[in-house]
């Protein structure tokens, strides 16, 4: 699978430090970045349990994604157990942006801030403050950006492997399982007949390959 992938080009870039020269050419250098989780069943060893487990959500497992507005996912980290923090993730595998791109991303990534690039972030609600009308209307505009995604995550998640927990043992096949339903994803943006969706509309399928 991995072989077709690369023969029509729908390889995901995994080393950040090369996504530059991917996208110095791109029509549009507004992208959005965020990590995408899957389910893991407990694992028998401590070890191991340690590193997937998640103090919110279980055990799990977590790879950065970064999309364009068209949903088109160009970076793919390696996966990395549910106790590592997203900041921590994206210090690891930092990412390398053109020069004057804008970067949306959340909360849980604040002080993530690559050279050369705009950041937009939401602003966050201070201890026993309110945000002002400005900060809220700036929320509300900008989450208009960072769903985008959010549907490239469920556009992923089609893949059943990824949207159930992963039952596959072993770090190289559960980190393919995620290469192939990326490059799923991306052959269905970039397939002629795909339907185009504004990027803050509500996907409408719950359809799995």
């Amino acid at each position: 699978m991995n072989y077709m992938l690369a023969r029509w080009g729908l390889l995901p870039v995994r080393d950040g430090g090369k996504l530059a020269q991917r996208l110095v050419a791109h029509h549009e250098p507004v992208f959005a970045y965020d990590r995408v989780e899957r389910g893991v069943p407990r694992n028998q060893d401590r070890e191991a349990q340690a590193e997937e487990y998640s103090e919110k959500k279980a055990h799990r497992l977590k790879n950065m994604t970064l999309c364009d507005s068209t949903q088109y996912v160009h970076y793919l980290s390696p996966t990395e157990g549910g106790r590592c923090h997203d900041k921590r993730l994206a210090d690891e595998y930092a990412l390398g942006l053109p020069t004057g791109s804008v970067l949306c991303q959340g909360l849980g990534l604040l002080g993530h801030a690559p050279a050369g690039v705009l950041m937009e972030m939401p602003h966050k609600k201070p201890p026993r403050g309110e945000l002002t009308f400005a900060q809220l209307l700036y929320n509300r505009l900008l989450s208009l950006l960072r769903v985008v995604i959010e549907h490239a995550h469920r556009g992923i998640k089609r893949l059943r492997m990824v949207q159930d927990r992963v039952r596959l043992r072993g770090e190289w096949r559960r980190d393919t399982v995620m290469v192939v339903a990326r490059g799923l994803h991306d052959l269905h943006i970039r397939a002629p007949s795909a339907p185009t969706r504004p990027i803050n509309s509500t996907p409408k399928s719950n359809k799995v390959y």
